[in-house]
Parts: C-alpha cells; structure tokens; sequence
C-alpha cells in the first residue's frame, strides 16, 4: 500500500517467465478475492505483524530516512508518538480489521494491469482498441 493524503493505491509487483504470466496474473486475483472473502489465518496476521515491527526501525536508521520518515509523520498528522504508537497498534489489529480493510480498499473488478512482456510469448496480446498491438 502507498498511501497519499488523498488517496494512495495498492501495489502487486512481480517477475515471471511470459509464458507464466496468465497464471501468475489469474493467481493473484484469486488471492485478491481470497483475501476479500475470509479472515487471514493466525499464522498470517502474526507473520505480517513481526515483519511490519521488526522491520520499522529500518525506516529511520540513516539520518535521511529519519528526516523523510519524521516529514511523513508531519504530514499525515501522526504525532511524535508515533514511533512509540506504531508497534502497538501493529500489535492490536485483528483478523476482523484486516478483512474489512481489504473488502474496503481491494477491488477485484476495478484495477490497472501492467505487464511489461512479449505479449505475444505471454498470451496476452491487446487488440488496437487497447492500446496497439504491444
């Protein structure tokens, strides 16, 4: 997620073989319905806390990402607590929370695809009405 005072997006990036790419692009909507559908397992939500804590003091461990984070921390009204906060609530978030944030924020139906490949070799050639033949 890349959140924005007005607005922000979610983000899916990954890299495969062309020939793959149909699969790989049916496999993460299904996650995406998936995801929508039912809660995140324990394992799930308790794996993606360590990470977003255990990982949060590299945000800041340089000078320039202290200054960036602490302007990130301004301009989303945060509070100076914030570094104290963000563990905490990392830590309070529920399978339930997670599930309707996601029925919320991820649209299975509306969405930009990019895929940069041989769309021939990926199966996914477009019609000039979509934008050419590349």
């Amino acid at each position: 997620f890349y959140p924005s005072l007005h607005g922000g997006y979610f983000k899916v990036t990954v890299q495969t073989k062309n020939e793959s790419s149909p699969k790989v692009i049916e496999s993460i909507l299904a996650e995406i319905r998936r995801i929508r559908s039912e809660p995140v397992s324990e394992e799930e939500l308790a794996a993606a806390k360590s990470y977003l804590t255990g990982s949060f003091p590299l945000k800041f461990d340089t000078n320039s990402k202290l200054a960036s984070y602490l302007a990130y921390i301004e301009n989303f009204g945060l509070g100076l607590d914030y570094f104290e906060q963000f563990p905490r609530k990392i830590e309070a978030v529920t399978r339930e929370q997670v599930l309707r944030a996601a029925q919320k924020y991820l649209d299975e139906e509306n969405y930009l695809l990019v895929v940069v490949a041989d769309q021939k070799k990926a199966g996914l050639e477009t019609s000039s009405a979509q934008g050419g033949d590349n």
